[in-house]
């Protein structure tokens, strides 16, 4: 996945740091506010919140299986469907 360079708050993508990554299902971003000592990264698909992750790192990790287990339903779903 490519991810951008960590970005300064952006009013058009988020108020908050943060990194985004284009996928087939939208894009995604990962947000946190910077000047916390233990900032959590809250994920995005678009505009709906998916879950939330205490590393950047955790974070892009979850972005990935998101991926993967869409991948794996739509494989079950034409499999289902070529019966």
């Amino acid at each position: 996945m490519n991810w951008t360079k960590n970005k300064p708050p952006t009013a058009e993508i988020s108020y908050y740091d943060h990194t985004t990554c284009e996928s087939p299902l939208g894009q995604f971003t990962i947000e946190w506010k910077s000047w916390k000592d233990e900032p959590s990264y809250d994920i995005k698909l678009g505009d709906e919140w998916l879950n939330v992750a205490y590393t950047l790192d955790e974070a892009k990790d979850v972005c990935r299986k998101y991926l993967e287990d869409k991948a794996e339903e739509l494989n079950e779903f034409i499999r289902d469907e070529e019966i």
